[in-house]
């Protein structure tokens, strides 16, 4: 098993990718403790549920992280039920407004750098104390195509995203010699309904139809399909376990081919 014994800390792991990665992670041998907002709660229960029926180990925390006295309190929680913090997974995203930059309001934009950066570095800044301590950790940090390249009516998810890349490699640089890793997933997007409700709503912003924009997206992507999360868990597992323990501050497309830098 991949991470046998180990503890990990998974953000925004009451659904899709997170949930995906806590079910990946908890059959490679790890204690999973799973945090999302407390309206997620029934969801967060399922998936614990779900991994202690299958005899592995998992715990929920309702946390709201883009508070820094509830992160602080989730990582002293954290330690003090399991010891120790082995991996950080940054799972949790808000995609914001689909509308050009002119017509981002501040409250949008501020809101979206608070759920897809901002909350990141509370929670990265909060973990990396534990594993300096322990001189060891991994952080996975899912950012995207929206964090390797403009898009179009992405301008505030973009601006975050590119910044979640920024802050991952600086921690690399900073707590490398501590024997912490850091590295970021883009995936491409993701085969769920969320993806098609986003398309439809940009599409109709660029003057487009659904089919014409989710064909032009697609005949960018070299393997021609969206991404899967089981894919996006696979690429975590890669990245949080030994497997890499060469690899840091690296972002690993899993884009299909349509990122190739």
């Amino acid at each position: 098993m991949k991470l046998k014994d180990q503890v990990v800390l998974i953000i925004g792991g009451a659904r899709g990718i997170g949930a995906t990665i806590a079910h990946t992670f908890s059959g490679e041998g790890a204690s999973i403790v799973l945090v999302d907002l407390e309206k997620m709660t029934t969801e967060l229960d399922a998936v614990v549920q779900a991994i202690h029926q299958k005899g592995g180990q998992a715990i929920a925390i309702a946390t709201d992280c883009s508070d820094e006295r509830q992160v602080n309190a989730l990582v002293d929680e954290t330690v003090r039920r399991f010891g120790k913090i082995d991996v950080l997974i940054n799972s949790a995203g808000f995609r914001g407004p689909l509308v050009a930059v002119t017509e981002i309001s501040e409250k949008e934009f501020d809101q979206v750098i608070l759920y897809n950066l901002k909350l990141v570095f509370l929670c990265c800044r909060a973990v990396l104390k534990q594993m300096a301590k322990q001189k060891s950790g991994s952080i996975v940090s899912i950012s995207g195509t929206a964090g390797r390249e403009g898009m179009a009516m992405r301008g505030s998810l973009c601006a975050a995203k590119w910044g979640v890349v920024g802050l991952t490699q600086t921690i690399a640089k900073e707590f490398g010699p501590a024997g912490i890793r850091a590295n970021v997933i883009c995936p491409g997007g993701m085969d769920e309904p969320d993806l098609r409700e986003m398309y439809a709503e940009r599409a109709k912003n660029l003057g487009l139809t659904f089919a014409e924009l989710e064909n032009q997206i697609l005949a960018l992507t070299p393997l021609r399909k969206y991404a899967k999360h089981e894919e996006v868990a696979k690429a975590a597992l890669f990245l949080a376990s030994s497997d890499s323990s060469h690899t840091t501050g690296e972002s690993l497309n899993v884009s299909g081919g349509r990122l190739m830098s």
